[in-house]
Protein backbone atom coordinates (compact mmCIF):
# COMPACT_ATOMS: atom_id res chain seq x y z
CA UNK A 1 0.00 0.00 0.00
CA UNK A 2 1.25 3.47 -0.82
CA UNK A 3 1.69 5.27 2.50
CA UNK A 4 0.87 8.95 2.70
CA UNK A 5 3.92 9.60 4.82
CA UNK A 6 6.18 8.19 2.11
CA UNK A 7 4.79 10.36 -0.68
CA UNK A 8 6.03 13.89 -0.92
CA UNK A 9 3.91 16.40 -2.85
CA UNK A 10 7.00 16.90 -5.02
CA UNK A 11 7.34 13.29 -6.12
CA UNK A 12 5.27 11.42 -8.66
CA UNK A 13 3.95 7.87 -8.71
CA UNK A 14 4.24 5.67 -11.80
CA UNK A 15 0.92 4.99 -13.54
CA UNK A 16 1.33 1.23 -13.13
CA UNK A 17 1.63 1.61 -9.35
CA UNK A 18 -1.45 3.86 -9.20
CA UNK A 19 -3.55 1.34 -11.11
CA UNK A 20 -2.20 -1.53 -9.03
CA UNK A 21 -3.16 0.19 -5.76
CA UNK A 22 -6.63 1.05 -7.05
CA UNK A 23 -7.19 -2.54 -8.20
CA UNK A 24 -6.81 -3.67 -4.57
CA UNK A 25 -9.96 -1.83 -3.51
CA UNK A 26 -12.58 -4.34 -2.39
CA UNK A 27 -15.92 -3.45 -3.93
CA UNK A 28 -19.33 -4.22 -2.44
CA UNK A 29 -21.85 -3.84 -5.25
CA UNK A 30 -25.49 -2.99 -4.60
CA UNK A 31 -28.26 -4.66 -6.58
CA UNK A 32 -31.74 -3.63 -7.66
CA UNK A 33 -34.66 -4.91 -9.70
CA UNK A 34 -35.57 -2.88 -12.75
CA UNK A 35 -37.95 -3.18 -15.68
CA UNK A 36 -36.53 -5.04 -18.65
CA UNK A 37 -37.47 -1.94 -20.65
CA UNK A 38 -34.74 -0.11 -18.74
CA UNK A 39 -32.22 -2.95 -18.61
CA UNK A 40 -30.27 -2.44 -21.85
CA UNK A 41 -26.55 -2.15 -21.04
CA UNK A 42 -27.04 -3.05 -17.37
CA UNK A 43 -25.18 -5.90 -15.67
CA UNK A 44 -27.08 -8.99 -14.54
CA UNK A 45 -26.57 -9.57 -10.82
CA UNK A 46 -27.60 -13.24 -10.75
CA UNK A 47 -27.93 -16.23 -13.06
CA UNK A 48 -31.27 -16.18 -14.85
CA UNK A 49 -33.31 -19.40 -15.16
CA UNK A 50 -36.45 -19.61 -17.25
CA UNK A 51 -39.66 -19.83 -15.19
CA UNK A 52 -41.53 -21.53 -18.09
CA UNK A 53 -41.16 -23.74 -21.14
CA UNK A 54 -41.00 -21.87 -24.44
CA UNK A 55 -43.22 -22.75 -26.14
CA UNK A 56 -45.42 -24.09 -23.34
CA UNK A 57 -47.69 -25.96 -25.78
CA UNK A 58 -47.26 -28.01 -28.94
CA UNK A 59 -47.75 -25.74 -31.92
CA UNK A 60 -47.70 -25.89 -35.69
CA UNK A 61 -44.61 -24.66 -37.50
CA UNK A 62 -46.40 -24.56 -40.89
CA UNK A 63 -49.83 -23.77 -42.24
CA UNK A 64 -51.67 -27.00 -43.02
CA UNK A 65 -53.74 -29.69 -41.34
CA UNK A 66 -53.19 -31.23 -37.91
CA UNK A 67 -53.39 -35.02 -38.05
CA UNK A 68 -52.37 -38.18 -36.32
CA UNK A 69 -49.27 -39.08 -38.35
CA UNK A 70 -50.04 -42.80 -38.55
CA UNK A 71 -53.36 -41.99 -40.25
CA UNK A 72 -51.46 -40.55 -43.25
CA UNK A 73 -49.22 -43.56 -43.83
CA UNK A 74 -49.69 -44.90 -47.36
CA UNK A 75 -50.86 -41.60 -48.85
CA UNK A 76 -49.54 -41.04 -52.39
CA UNK A 77 -50.10 -38.58 -55.19
CA UNK A 78 -52.21 -40.97 -57.20
CA UNK A 79 -53.86 -42.49 -54.13
CA UNK A 80 -54.44 -39.79 -51.46
CA UNK A 81 -55.84 -40.33 -47.99
CA UNK A 82 -59.11 -38.53 -47.32
CA UNK A 83 -59.95 -36.90 -43.97
CA UNK A 84 -63.07 -35.25 -42.66
CA UNK A 85 -62.41 -31.56 -41.87
CA UNK A 86 -63.40 -31.06 -38.23
CA UNK A 87 -62.77 -27.31 -38.07
CA UNK A 88 -60.02 -24.73 -37.89
CA UNK A 89 -57.59 -23.35 -35.29
CA UNK A 90 -55.89 -19.99 -35.74
CA UNK A 91 -52.82 -18.72 -33.86
CA UNK A 92 -53.78 -17.24 -30.51
CA UNK A 93 -57.32 -18.66 -30.52
CA UNK A 94 -58.64 -20.45 -27.44
CA UNK A 95 -61.65 -21.90 -29.24
CA UNK A 96 -61.63 -24.49 -32.00
CA UNK A 97 -61.72 -28.27 -32.33
CA UNK A 98 -60.20 -30.07 -29.34
CA UNK A 99 -59.33 -33.33 -31.12
CA UNK A 100 -58.43 -34.82 -34.50
CA UNK A 101 -60.05 -38.16 -33.76
CA UNK A 102 -62.07 -39.07 -36.82
CA UNK A 103 -60.51 -36.52 -39.16
CA UNK A 104 -58.15 -33.51 -39.35
CA UNK A 105 -58.11 -29.87 -38.28
CA UNK A 106 -57.05 -26.92 -40.43
CA UNK A 107 -54.28 -25.13 -38.53
CA UNK A 108 -52.25 -21.92 -38.86
CA UNK A 109 -48.56 -21.47 -38.08
CA UNK A 110 -48.14 -20.95 -34.33
CA UNK A 111 -51.53 -22.39 -33.37
CA UNK A 112 -51.76 -25.11 -30.68
CA UNK A 113 -52.23 -28.72 -31.83
CA UNK A 114 -55.54 -30.30 -30.85
CA UNK A 115 -55.63 -33.49 -28.79
CA UNK A 116 -54.52 -36.59 -30.67
CA UNK A 117 -52.57 -34.64 -33.30
CA UNK A 118 -48.83 -35.27 -33.52
CA UNK A 119 -48.01 -33.84 -36.96
CA UNK A 120 -49.02 -31.22 -39.51
CA UNK A 121 -49.40 -31.87 -43.22
CA UNK A 122 -48.33 -28.76 -45.11
CA UNK A 123 -51.10 -27.20 -47.15
CA UNK A 124 -49.02 -27.71 -50.34
CA UNK A 125 -49.60 -31.47 -50.09
CA UNK A 126 -53.36 -31.30 -49.59
CA UNK A 127 -56.53 -30.43 -51.40
CA UNK A 128 -59.64 -29.22 -49.59
CA UNK A 129 -63.12 -29.64 -51.07
CA UNK A 130 -66.26 -28.93 -49.04
CA UNK A 131 -65.64 -30.74 -45.72
CA UNK A 132 -63.11 -33.20 -47.09
CA UNK A 133 -59.32 -32.93 -47.19
CA UNK A 134 -57.22 -35.12 -49.48
CA UNK A 135 -53.64 -35.73 -48.28
CA UNK A 136 -51.13 -36.62 -51.04
CA UNK A 137 -48.10 -37.55 -48.95
CA UNK A 138 -47.58 -39.02 -45.47
CA UNK A 139 -46.01 -37.23 -42.51
CA UNK A 140 -43.96 -38.64 -39.66
CA UNK A 141 -44.64 -37.98 -35.96
CA UNK A 142 -43.57 -34.47 -34.84
CA UNK A 143 -43.20 -33.32 -38.47
CA UNK A 144 -43.92 -29.56 -38.76
CA UNK A 145 -44.52 -29.43 -35.01
CA UNK A 146 -42.70 -27.34 -32.41
CA UNK A 147 -42.59 -29.37 -29.22
CA UNK A 148 -43.05 -28.05 -25.68
CA UNK A 149 -39.81 -26.47 -24.47
CA UNK A 150 -38.00 -26.91 -27.79
CA UNK A 151 -36.74 -23.33 -27.66
CA UNK A 152 -36.38 -22.88 -23.89
CA UNK A 153 -36.93 -25.43 -21.15
CA UNK A 154 -38.33 -24.58 -17.73
CA UNK A 155 -35.49 -23.97 -15.22
CA UNK A 156 -32.96 -23.77 -18.05
CA UNK A 157 -30.11 -21.33 -17.35
CA UNK A 158 -30.35 -18.66 -20.03
CA UNK A 159 -28.07 -15.86 -18.86
CA UNK A 160 -25.12 -15.81 -16.48
CA UNK A 161 -24.41 -13.41 -13.66
CA UNK A 162 -22.24 -10.57 -14.94
CA UNK A 163 -23.79 -10.51 -18.42
CA UNK A 164 -24.01 -7.01 -19.89
CA UNK A 165 -27.55 -7.14 -21.22
CA UNK A 166 -27.89 -6.50 -24.95
CA UNK A 167 -30.91 -6.38 -27.24
CA UNK A 168 -30.87 -10.14 -27.87
CA UNK A 169 -30.70 -10.87 -24.13
CA UNK A 170 -33.72 -8.67 -23.51
CA UNK A 171 -35.58 -10.58 -26.22
CA UNK A 172 -34.81 -13.85 -24.43
CA UNK A 173 -36.05 -12.41 -21.13
CA UNK A 174 -39.25 -11.21 -22.80
CA UNK A 175 -39.90 -14.70 -24.19
CA UNK A 176 -40.12 -16.04 -20.64
CA UNK A 177 -42.70 -13.45 -19.60
CA UNK A 178 -40.63 -11.67 -16.95
CA UNK A 179 -41.02 -7.92 -16.55
CA UNK A 180 -38.18 -7.25 -14.11
CA UNK A 181 -34.58 -8.35 -13.80
CA UNK A 182 -32.02 -8.12 -10.98
CA UNK A 183 -29.00 -6.00 -11.95
CA UNK A 184 -26.09 -4.30 -10.24
CA UNK A 185 -26.86 -0.73 -9.24
CA UNK A 186 -24.93 1.97 -11.01
CA UNK A 187 -22.20 3.38 -8.75
CA UNK A 188 -22.98 6.87 -7.53
CA UNK A 189 -20.23 9.24 -8.65
CA UNK A 190 -20.05 12.74 -7.24
CA UNK A 191 -18.75 15.26 -9.78
CA UNK A 192 -17.60 18.75 -8.85
CA UNK A 193 -15.45 21.50 -10.30
CA UNK A 194 -13.28 23.63 -8.05
CA UNK A 195 -11.84 27.11 -8.41
CA UNK A 196 -12.71 30.71 -7.62
CA UNK A 197 -12.42 31.51 -11.34
CA UNK A 198 -15.02 28.94 -12.43
CA UNK A 199 -18.61 29.95 -13.16
CA UNK A 200 -21.49 27.86 -14.45
CA UNK A 201 -22.58 28.14 -18.09
CA UNK A 202 -25.61 30.39 -18.43
CA UNK A 203 -24.39 32.96 -15.93
CA UNK A 204 -23.09 36.36 -17.01
CA UNK A 205 -19.39 36.39 -17.80
CA UNK A 206 -17.18 38.49 -15.51
CA UNK A 207 -13.56 39.63 -15.82
CA UNK A 208 -11.12 36.91 -14.75
CA UNK A 209 -13.75 34.16 -14.85
CA UNK A 210 -14.11 31.13 -17.13
CA UNK A 211 -17.04 28.87 -17.82
CA UNK A 212 -17.09 25.42 -16.25
CA UNK A 213 -16.23 22.80 -18.89
CA UNK A 214 -15.23 19.83 -16.78
CA UNK A 215 -18.54 19.34 -14.99
CA UNK A 216 -20.25 18.76 -18.34
CA UNK A 217 -17.58 16.54 -19.89
CA UNK A 218 -16.90 14.48 -16.75
CA UNK A 219 -20.61 14.05 -15.97
CA UNK A 220 -21.27 12.68 -19.44
CA UNK A 221 -18.16 10.50 -19.25
CA UNK A 222 -19.44 9.01 -15.97
CA UNK A 223 -22.71 8.07 -17.68
CA UNK A 224 -20.78 6.49 -20.54
CA UNK A 225 -18.72 4.49 -18.03
CA UNK A 226 -21.80 2.99 -16.38
CA UNK A 227 -21.98 5.31 -13.38
CA UNK A 228 -24.73 7.56 -12.05
CA UNK A 229 -23.34 11.10 -11.75
CA UNK A 230 -24.28 13.28 -8.78
CA UNK A 231 -23.33 16.85 -9.70
CA UNK A 232 -22.28 18.86 -6.66
CA UNK A 233 -21.70 22.13 -8.51
CA UNK A 234 -18.77 24.53 -8.51
CA UNK A 235 -16.83 24.66 -5.24
CA UNK A 236 -14.65 27.69 -4.45
CA UNK A 237 -10.97 27.39 -3.51
CA UNK A 238 -11.80 27.18 0.16
CA UNK A 239 -10.38 24.38 2.27
CA UNK A 240 -13.44 24.09 4.52
CA UNK A 241 -15.82 23.95 1.54
CA UNK A 242 -13.69 21.27 -0.04
CA UNK A 243 -13.59 19.21 3.14
CA UNK A 244 -17.37 19.48 3.38
CA UNK A 245 -17.75 18.29 -0.23
CA UNK A 246 -15.37 15.37 0.29
CA UNK A 247 -17.21 14.25 3.42
CA UNK A 248 -20.52 14.51 1.58
CA UNK A 249 -19.13 12.29 -1.18
CA UNK A 250 -17.82 9.69 1.26
CA UNK A 251 -21.16 9.54 3.10
CA UNK A 252 -23.51 9.60 0.10
CA UNK A 253 -21.71 8.27 -2.98
CA UNK A 254 -19.31 5.53 -4.01
CA UNK A 255 -16.70 7.54 -5.89
CA UNK A 256 -15.86 11.26 -6.03
CA UNK A 257 -14.34 13.09 -8.99
CA UNK A 258 -13.18 16.68 -8.54
CA UNK A 259 -11.37 18.80 -11.11
CA UNK A 260 -9.07 21.74 -10.48
CA UNK A 261 -6.98 22.86 -7.53
CA UNK A 262 -4.37 20.08 -7.72
CA UNK A 263 -1.31 22.04 -8.87
CA UNK A 264 1.61 22.32 -6.48
CA UNK A 265 1.22 26.00 -5.77
CA UNK A 266 -0.88 28.65 -3.97
CA UNK A 267 -4.13 27.14 -5.25
CA UNK A 268 -3.24 23.68 -3.98
CA UNK A 269 -6.25 23.40 -1.66
CA UNK A 270 -7.62 20.02 -2.72
CA UNK A 271 -4.74 17.77 -1.56
CA UNK A 272 -4.50 19.79 1.65
CA UNK A 273 -8.20 19.19 2.25
CA UNK A 274 -7.74 15.50 1.49
CA UNK A 275 -5.17 15.20 4.25
CA UNK A 276 -7.50 16.79 6.80
CA UNK A 277 -10.67 14.80 6.05
CA UNK A 278 -9.59 11.63 7.85
CA UNK A 279 -6.89 9.00 7.75
CA UNK A 280 -6.63 7.77 4.17
CA UNK A 281 -5.95 4.20 3.05
CA UNK A 282 -3.45 5.87 0.76
CA UNK A 283 -2.87 9.30 -0.74
CA UNK A 284 -1.02 10.09 -3.95
CA UNK A 285 -0.33 13.54 -5.33
CA UNK A 286 1.45 13.50 -8.63
CA UNK A 287 1.29 10.78 -11.28
CA UNK A 288 4.03 10.20 -13.86
CA UNK A 289 1.82 10.90 -16.85
CA UNK A 290 1.38 13.66 -19.39
CA UNK A 291 -1.06 15.32 -19.42
CA UNK A 292 -2.27 14.95 -15.83
CA UNK A 293 0.86 15.03 -13.67
CA UNK A 294 -0.74 16.96 -10.74
CA UNK A 295 -3.53 14.38 -10.29
CA UNK A 296 -4.28 13.55 -6.65
CA UNK A 297 -5.93 10.33 -5.48
CA UNK A 298 -7.04 9.33 -2.01
CA UNK A 299 -8.93 6.29 -0.76
CA UNK A 300 -10.89 6.29 2.50
CA UNK A 301 -12.26 2.96 3.76
CA UNK A 302 -12.24 1.66 0.20
CA UNK A 303 -13.89 4.71 -1.38
CA UNK A 304 -11.76 6.54 -3.93
CA UNK A 305 -11.61 10.31 -4.33
CA UNK A 306 -10.03 11.55 -7.56
CA UNK A 307 -8.72 15.10 -7.92
CA UNK A 308 -8.19 15.75 -11.61
CA UNK A 309 -6.29 18.69 -13.07
CA UNK A 310 -8.40 21.69 -14.04
CA UNK A 311 -7.31 21.81 -17.69
CA UNK A 312 -10.03 20.11 -19.77
CA UNK A 313 -7.74 17.88 -21.83
CA UNK A 314 -5.76 16.77 -18.77
CA UNK A 315 -8.95 16.08 -16.83
CA UNK A 316 -10.46 13.90 -19.54
CA UNK A 317 -7.27 11.98 -20.30
CA UNK A 318 -6.80 11.17 -16.62
CA UNK A 319 -10.46 10.22 -16.39
CA UNK A 320 -10.26 7.79 -19.33
CA UNK A 321 -7.09 6.08 -18.14
CA UNK A 322 -7.43 6.07 -14.34
CA UNK A 323 -10.98 6.85 -13.22
CA UNK A 324 -13.08 5.05 -15.83
CA UNK A 325 -11.64 1.58 -15.08
CA UNK A 326 -12.65 1.97 -11.42
CA UNK A 327 -16.21 3.06 -12.22
CA UNK A 328 -16.66 0.18 -14.66
CA UNK A 329 -15.31 -2.29 -12.12
CA UNK A 330 -17.68 -0.91 -9.47
CA UNK A 331 -20.57 -1.21 -11.95
CA UNK A 332 -19.67 -4.83 -12.73
CA UNK A 333 -18.78 -3.97 -16.32
CA UNK A 334 -15.82 -5.52 -18.12
CA UNK A 335 -12.73 -3.36 -18.73
CA UNK A 336 -13.09 -0.92 -21.60
CA UNK A 337 -11.83 -2.23 -24.89
CA UNK A 338 -11.21 1.10 -26.54
CA UNK A 339 -11.34 0.86 -30.35
CA UNK A 340 -7.92 0.96 -31.96
CA UNK A 341 -6.46 1.72 -35.35
CA UNK A 342 -2.98 1.39 -36.81
CA UNK A 343 -1.50 4.58 -38.27
CA UNK A 344 1.82 6.05 -39.40
CA UNK A 345 3.22 9.14 -37.73
CA UNK A 346 3.18 12.17 -40.02
CA UNK A 347 6.04 13.82 -38.16
CA UNK A 348 8.44 13.20 -35.30
CA UNK A 349 6.54 13.26 -31.98
CA UNK A 350 8.51 14.27 -28.90
CA UNK A 351 7.78 13.13 -25.37
CA UNK A 352 9.04 13.97 -21.90
CA UNK A 353 11.29 11.15 -20.72
CA UNK A 354 10.20 9.65 -17.41
CA UNK A 355 6.46 10.26 -17.88
CA UNK A 356 3.84 8.10 -19.55
CA UNK A 357 2.57 10.34 -22.33
CA UNK A 358 -0.95 10.22 -23.75
CA UNK A 359 -0.50 12.22 -26.94
CA UNK A 360 -3.72 13.34 -28.68
CA UNK A 361 -3.55 12.97 -32.45
CA UNK A 362 -5.65 13.82 -35.47
CA UNK A 363 -5.91 11.30 -38.27
CA UNK A 364 -5.72 11.96 -42.00
CA UNK A 365 -6.24 9.58 -44.91
CA UNK A 366 -3.28 9.96 -47.27
CA UNK A 367 -1.63 7.89 -50.02
CA UNK A 368 0.42 5.89 -47.53
CA UNK A 369 -2.67 5.10 -45.48
CA UNK A 370 -3.86 6.53 -42.16
CA UNK A 371 -1.47 9.21 -40.88
CA UNK A 372 -1.35 10.43 -37.26
CA UNK A 373 -0.37 14.02 -36.48
CA UNK A 374 0.07 15.34 -32.92
CA UNK A 375 -2.48 17.95 -31.94
CA UNK A 376 -0.31 20.97 -31.05
CA UNK A 377 -2.60 22.86 -28.66
CA UNK A 378 -2.05 22.54 -24.92
CA UNK A 379 -3.98 20.66 -22.27
CA UNK A 380 -5.61 23.91 -21.17
CA UNK A 381 -7.66 23.95 -24.40
CA UNK A 382 -10.78 21.83 -24.81
CA UNK A 383 -10.17 22.02 -28.57
CA UNK A 384 -7.21 19.68 -28.11
CA UNK A 385 -9.66 16.80 -27.73
CA UNK A 386 -12.29 18.29 -30.02
CA UNK A 387 -9.80 18.20 -32.90
CA UNK A 388 -8.43 14.77 -31.97
CA UNK A 389 -9.70 11.39 -33.08
CA UNK A 390 -7.67 9.54 -30.48
CA UNK A 391 -4.33 9.33 -28.72
CA UNK A 392 -1.14 7.31 -28.78
CA UNK A 393 0.68 6.01 -25.73
CA UNK A 394 4.37 6.86 -25.36
CA UNK A 395 6.22 4.96 -22.63
CA UNK A 396 8.32 6.82 -20.04
CA UNK A 397 11.64 5.64 -21.46
CA UNK A 398 10.86 6.89 -25.00
CA UNK A 399 12.01 10.43 -25.88
CA UNK A 400 10.42 10.61 -29.31
CA UNK A 401 8.64 8.58 -31.99
CA UNK A 402 10.26 8.93 -35.42
CA UNK A 403 8.39 10.17 -38.47
CA UNK A 404 6.78 7.37 -40.53
CA UNK A 405 6.71 5.00 -37.53
CA UNK A 406 3.71 2.68 -37.18
CA UNK A 407 1.75 3.39 -33.99
CA UNK A 408 -1.46 2.21 -32.33
CA UNK A 409 -4.07 4.95 -31.98
CA UNK A 410 -6.63 4.52 -29.19
CA UNK A 411 -9.78 6.05 -30.64
CA UNK A 412 -12.23 8.24 -28.76
CA UNK A 413 -15.03 7.05 -31.03
CA UNK A 414 -15.67 4.27 -33.57
CA UNK A 415 -12.84 3.39 -35.97
CA UNK A 416 -12.00 5.77 -38.77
Amino acid sequence: MVKETLKSFYTTTPLEEVLRELSKISIERRTEKISINEAFGRVLAEDFFSPINVPHFKRASRDGYAVKASDTFGAEEDEPKTFELLGEIRAGEKSGPKTVVGGCVKIATGAPLPEGADAVVMVEYTEEEENQVRVYRPVSPEENVIKIGRDIKENQKLLSKGTVLNIQDLGVLSATGVTEVKVYSKPLVMVASTGDEIISPGTEMEPGKIYDINSITITQAVKQSGGEPVFRGVIPDNKNELIKAIRYALENTDIAVFSGGTSKGPGDNVPTALREVSKADFLIHGVSIKPGKPTAIAVYNGKPVFMLPGYPTSALMVYYNIVEPQIRRWAGLPPTSRPQSKAITGQRIYSERGRFNFQPVRLEHEKEGLIAYPVPTGSEAITTLAYSQGYIEIKPEVQFIPEREEVTVYLFHSPI
